[in-house]
C-alpha cells in the first residue's frame, strides 16, 4: 500500500535560486543604494557650503567696490569708475565688474568700453537694477564658457532715500564645481573602499545562515520523497537549530501519523467492501441524494424495486429524471428536500409498470460538520407480499364473519316477511273487509321499506367508498347535527354540552359522510339514556409528532408533522359491557331493542376512510365515551390544501 501511494504522488524538485545568492545579492544593491544616497547628501551639502562662501564672496566684492564708487557716483566721475571696475575685474574669480548710475545706464564694464553709457536689456540687469537691495542671479556668459553668479549690491547714500547706482559683480563657478568634482570623487573613492569589505562580510554571514539552512532543504527533500527515517542535526546556537530540532521532531510524527493513517485507511477499505456487500445483498431499498435532488448512490435492491436502470455516468441523475416516472414517490423526496427534519415515515402505493407495489418510505439528514443538512438517506422497504398476506388474512376474516353477517341479515329480514307472509295468506279470506285491508296496506309497506332500508345500509357498508373532499370546519358540523336532533333531546330530556375550543377546527374530509357519522353517534347516546341525562361533545388538538393511523385516502393533510384533532361524544346512559365493547363495531351486533347494528359499524367505515380512528371508552352505569381523531388542517395552511385539492 505504501508503494502505491508513493507512486501516485512523485514529488518533483522544484527550480528556484538559492537563498544565499539572493541573501548577497540583496545585501549588495542594499549597500550600493546606501552609498549612493550618502554620496548624494554628501554632495549636495558639501555643493550648497562652496556655493554659500562664493556668495558670500562676491557680494563681498561687490559692497567693497559699492563703497569705494559711492562718491564717484554722486560726483558723475566715470573716469574713476571705469577704473574701479577694471581694477576690481583682475580678479581672476571675476568674469567682469559692471557699474550702473542711478539712471540704469552703464557708467562702467571692465573691458568693455563700447557699452558705457548704454542701458542693458537683459533680463539679468534689469533685475539687478530693479531692486533697492542685494540680487544674486545665476547666468552663463558666452565669452568665457562658463557659468555666471551675477550678484548685484545698490548704492545708496546714508540719509536719502534714493538709489545713485549699482554694482554688479560676476563671479565665475568654475572653480567651485572643480572642488565639488573633486569632493565627489573622494568619498566615492572611499564608499568604494569600504563597500568591498562590506560585501565579503555578507557573503560570510549568508553562508553562515543559508548552510544549515541546505542541510533542512535537503531533509525536507528526503521527507517530501518518502523517507521519513532520518535524523537532522545541526548546531548553531540560534534559531535555525531551534528550527532544526522541531523539523525533526515533526517528521517524527509524520511518520508515525502516516502509519496510523495506513492502519485506518486498510480499516476503511475493509469498512468500505462490507457495506457495498451488505448494500448489494440487503433486500431493502437505499438511495442517497444531496439538498439539490441530484441522486448520490442506490443500491442494487432499489433499482430492481424502482425499476431504474443502474447508469452511474447519466449526466443528468437528477430524481425528476430517474424518479419522475413514480408521482408519488417523487414528491416525497420532493417534501423531503423542503422539510428535511419534518419528513416522516409513508406508506407509499407505486405503480411500476404493470406492476403495482406498497413500499414504506423513511428518511434521515445526513449534516455537514456546521449542522446543516447535507444529504437524505432514503430507506424503501417493498411491502408488497406483506399488504397480499394482509389482504388474505382480511378476506379470511371475512369470510369468518360472513356467517354471523348472514344470521343477522336473516334474523333482521325474517321478522318483516313473517309479518308479510302473514298478510298475504290471510289476505284471499278477508280481501273484502275494510280494516284488514287498512291494516295491509299499513303494514306491508312499512316492513318493505324496513328491509329496502337494511339493504341500502349493507350497500353502503360493503361498497367501496366514493367520497368528494374538502375543507370542513367541525364547529359548523356539530352544530348541524345539534340541529338536526335539537326535537329528539328536548323530548327526552337531555342536556347538551359543547365544548370546542375557540380556534378553527378544519379537517380534510366529505362533510355529508362525516355528518352521518356524528348522527349515528348522537343517535346512539339518545337511544342509551332513555331516563334523560347530558350528552357533551368537545374537542381537542394534538400537536404534531402523534403517530396517527394510516390513511386509505390521498389527502393533502398527510404531510410531515401532522397534527390531530380528537373529538369526544360523552354520554350519562346506562353504558356498556367490557363484553360487548369489543363487538361493537361488527356489523348487527346491538343489544338495543330497536336498531339493526349497522349504525356504529358504518360510523367506524366513514372515519378510518377520513384516515382517522374512533375508539370507545364505557363504565356499566356510569355512561360511555366515544373518541374519533382525524388528521387535522392548520388555519393557516388553508389556502394551500384548497389549491391541492382543486390541483
Amino acid at each position: 500500500m505504501d508503494q502505491g501511494l508513493r507512486k501516485t504522488s512523485i514529488w518533483r524538485k522544484p527550480r528556484y535560486i538559492p537563498l544565499q545568492y539572493r541573501f548577497i545579492a540583496f545585501s549588495t544593491v542594499l549597500l550600493v543604494v546606501l552609498l549612493g544616497i550618502i554620496i548624494l547628501v554628501v554632495t549636495r551639502q558639501q555643493s550648497q557650503i562652496i556655493k554659500n562662501q562664493v556668495e558670500l564672496r562676491g557680494l563681498a566684492v561687490a559692497q567693497s567696490l559699492a563703497a569705494t564708487s559711492t562718491a564717484d557716483l554722486l560726483t558723475y566721475n566715470y573716469i574713476a569708475l571705469i577704473q574701479s571696475a577694471n581694477q576690481g575685474a583682475q580678479d581672476p574669480d571675476l568674469a567682469y565688474v559692471i557699474i550702473h548710475d542711478k539712471e540704469g545706464r552703464v557708467a562702467a564694464y571692465s573691458g568693455r568700453a563700447d557699452l558705457q553709457g548704454k542701458f542693458l536689456q537683459d533680463p539679468i540687469t534689469l533685475a539687478a537694477v530693479g531692486f533697492p537691495y542685494p540680487v544674486v542671479q545665476s547666468t552663463f556668459l558666452e565669452e568665457r564658457r562658463a557659468p555666471i553668479l551675477d550678484i548685484a549690491v545698490p548704492v545708496s547714500v546714508p540719509g536719502s532715500e534714493r538709489m545713485w547706482g549699482t554694482i554688479r559683480a560676476g563671479v565665475s563657478l568654475t572653480s567651485m564645481y572643480s572642488q565639488i568634482r573633486k569632493v565627489q570623487w573622494t568619498i566615492a573613492l572611499i564608499g568604494l573602499a569600504a563597500l568591498v569589505p562590506a560585501i565579503l562580510a555578507c557573503v560570510w554571514l549568508a553562508r553562515r545562515i543559508t548552510n544549515p539552512l541546505a542541510q533542512l532543504v535537503d531533509a525536507t527533500i528526503l521527507a517530501a520523497e518518502g523517507n521519513l527515517d532520518q535524523e537532522i542535526q545541526i548546531a548553531t546556537g540560534d534559531e535555525v537549530e531551534v528550527l532544526a530540532d522541531n523539523l525533526s521532531v515533526m517528521i517524527g510524527q509524520i511518520l508515525a501519523q502516516r502509519q496510523n493513517v495506513e492502519r485506518q485507511l486498510l480499516e476503511i477499505t475493509q469498512l468500505q467492501r462490507y457495506l457495498n456487500k451488505l448494500l448489494t445483498t440487503m433486500s431493502d431499498g437505499l438511495l442517497s441524494m444531496d439538498m439539490e435532488g441530484k441522486v448520490n448512490t442506490m443500491n442494487p435492491a432499489a433499482h430492481v424495486m424502482l425499476n431504474v436502470a443502474a447508469d452511474r455516468t447519466a449526466p443528468d441523475r437528477s430524481i425528476d429524471r430517474m424518479l419522475g416516472h413514480l408521482p408519488e414517490l417523487h414528491a416525497y423526496l420532493r417534501n423531503a428536500i423542503e422539510t428535511p427534519y419534518s419528513a416522516r415515515q409513508r406508506e407509499l402505493h407505486l405503480a411500476i409498470g404493470k406492476d403495482a407495489k406498497t413500499v414504506i418510505v423513511a428518511s434521515s439528514v445526513l449534516p455537514d460538520s456546521l449542522g446543516n443538512p447535507s444529504q437524505l438517506i432514503i430507506n424503501l422497504h417493498d411491502i408488497t407480499d406483506l399488504k397480499k398476506l394482509e389482504a388474505r388474512m382480511r378476506q379470511t376474516e371475512r369470510l369468518a364473519g360472513l356467517g354471523t353477517l348472514a344470521a343477522g341479515m336473516a334474523h333482521e329480514i325474517r321478522n318483516p316477511l313473517s309479518a308479510i307472509k302473514v298478510f298475504v295468506q290471510l289476505l284471499p279470506r278477508k280481501l273484502d273487509k275494510p280494516s284488514f285491508l287498512e291494516k295491509f296496506h299499513r303494514t306491508v309497506p312499512r316492513e318493505v321499506e324496513r328491509i329496502n332500508r337494511l339493504i341500502e345500509d349493507l350497500l353502503e357498508l360493503a361498497r367501496a367508498p366514493r367520497y368528494e373532499f374538502e375543507i370542513v370546519e367541525i364547529g359548523s358540523l356539530v352544530d348541524q347535527s345539534l340541529d338536526l336532533f335539537e326535537e329528539q333531546l328536548l323530548e327526552n330530556n337531555i342536556r347538551c354540552r359543547i365544548d370546542l375550543p375557540d380556534e378553527v377546527l378544519l379537517v380534510w374530509a366529505d362533510p355529508d359522510q362525516l355528518a352521518k357519522a356524528f348522527n349515528n353517534l348522537i343517535l346512539n347516546a339518545m337511544q342509551a339514556m332513555t331516563d334523560g341525562g347530558q350528552l357533551t361533545i368537545r374537542a381537542d388538538s394534538l400537536p404534531p409528532g402523534r403517530s396517527g393511523p394510516s390513511a386509505n385516502t390521498k389527502d393533502p393533510a398527510e404531510e410531515a408533522g401532522q397534527s390531530w384533532l380528537s373529538l369526544f361524544f360523552q354520554d350519562t346512559g346506562t353504558g356498556i359491557s367490557s363484553e360487548d365493547l369489543k363487538s361493537i363495531f361488527n356489523p348487527f351486533f346491538t343489544n338495543k331493542d330497536a336498531g339493526t347494528g349497522l349504525g356504529l359499524a358504518i360510523t367506524h367505515k366513514v372515519i378510518t376512510e377520513h384516515g382517522g380512528e374512533i375508539e370507545v371508552e364505557s363504565t356499566v352505569g356510569i355512561g360511555s365515551q366515544f373518541i374519533i381523531r382525524l388528521p387535522a388542517l392548520e388555519s393557516t395552511k388553508a389556502d394551500v390544501y384548497r389549491r391541492s385539492a382543486t390541483a
